[in-house]
């Protein structure tokens, strides 16, 4: 961590050398004791800051406290955490794991804490600076190995920081042999369409001089799908989306990004599945070349969704979605009656959280569970 550049300061995630004052730090922010009181409810607030101090590395704080932490709320909101693929990622490598983006901490943190338990090497992950909205989460993610992915910039200052970031990414994995974790776009899908914006492509190879394909290729990219059976911030999901539709102006504010966290943190989300794929190196290297860079990083794009549908693990709530919205029993062989009461339960459950058009945001909710089928199975989705 000590021979990152200079030029990454602003960004990088903090190194061993500034643990222990970033802990003291922590222990000093109500709001970062409150979240330990709430997740440790019968563990004293004296044992774990005792536990805290004595921590001095990175690699302790993620093994000691992060992977406890994670696990805990696994047990608390889960009904298990299946994790494949680690077999896919041999250590002696860096490589970019690119992931469909469902929970802001949950999909990084589940990846992390199953690499730390298992005694592999942990992942950076990137994060966007929106969601630094205290110091004390600042101090927190960066303690937990995590990069800042600026936003809301100008086009001047994108192209710098996007400039910075790629060469960023570029010497961690190649020359530091380390992993990162990145969502396949600039925040959340919001309606369970996984789709990998050809700009984070593009950010990725901007550092690279060359051919394009063989500039990713040097990244080792390793497609990651992650499936919660119950998106725990669901209801957030459809409300925003629903206030975009009926007010062009709509934006989040910082409450609605703290309360996010909080409740894909706490809410219930039934089985979690995590799969990572194998590295797209050969297939990337057999791709037929385009005839401008632009559609090359479409086909690209493509061809990592591509590995991201292949990796879901899709539930009965989701099959009796895209049976309810395409009028049809194409899925029933998937569900029993039993369930789809069950899913139904569920969503009447979940639309008394809504205001205004209640079967349009009903529907919307339906849409993030049954998207993932219709991609699954290369069927257009319904509009």
């Amino acid at each position: 961590m000590d021979t990152i550049d200079t030029e990454f300061e602003d960004i990088r995630p903090y190194n061993d050398s500034e643990v222990p004052a970033a802990i003291e730090r922590l222990l000093a922010e109500p709001g970062f004791r409150k979240t330990v009181r709430y997740f440790f409810p019968n563990v004293p607030v004296a044992e774990t800051e005792q536990k805290l101090r004595s921590i001095k590395t990175i690699k302790d704080f993620q093994r000691q406290f992060i992977a406890v932490l994670v696990t805990g709320i696994e047990k608390m909101t889960t009904k298990g955490v299946t994790f494949n693929g680690i077999e896919n990622i041999p250590e002696g490598k860096g490589y970019l794991i690119v992931s469909n983006h469902r929970d802001i901490i949950l999909d990084s943190a589940i990846l992390n804490t199953h690499l730390a338990l298992t005694g592999r090497e942990t992942s950076e992950i990137a994060i966007g600076s929106n969601l630094l909205i205290f110091p004390w989460i600042t101090d927190l993610v960066k303690l937990n190995r995590t990069f800042v992915v600026k936003r809301n910039l100008s086009v001047k200052e994108l192209m710098v920081s996007s400039m910075i970031q790629s060469r960023y990414i570029r010497q961690t994995i190649i020359d530091r042999k380390t992993s990162i974790w990145i969502a396949q776009r600039e925040g959340r899908t919001k309606n369970g369409d996984d789709k990998t914006q050809g700009s984070v492509l593009k950010m990725f190879n901007m550092a690279a001089e060359g051919d394009v394909v063989k500039s990713l290729i040097d990244l080792n990219i390793v497609p990651m799908t992650i499936s919660y059976e119950y998106d725990p911030v669901d209801v957030h999901k459809v409300k925003e989306q629903y206030n975009k539709l009926i007010d062009t102006t709509f934006k989040k504010n910082k409450v609605d990004d703290v309360t996010g966290m909080r409740d894909g943190l706490s809410w219930k989300k039934g089985r979690v599945t995590v799969n990572l794929g194998k590295p797209i190196n050969d297939q990337l290297a057999q791709m037929p070349k385009a005839p401008n860079k632009n559609l090359q990083y479409e086909e690209i794009a493509k061809l990592i969704d591509k590995e991201i549908y292949k990796g879901y693990t899709l539930y009965p709530i989701n099959y009796i979605c895209a049976d309810i919205l395409t009028n049809s029993e194409q899925f029933a062989g998937h569900y029993t009656d039993a369930e789809h009461d069950e899913a139904i339960e569920y969503f009447d459950q979940q639309c008394q959280k809504f205001e205004g058009d209640i079967p349009l945001q009903r529907k919307m909710l339906m849409q993030i569970y049954a998207n993932p089928v219709f991609n699954a199975n290369g069927i257009a989705i319904p509009q």
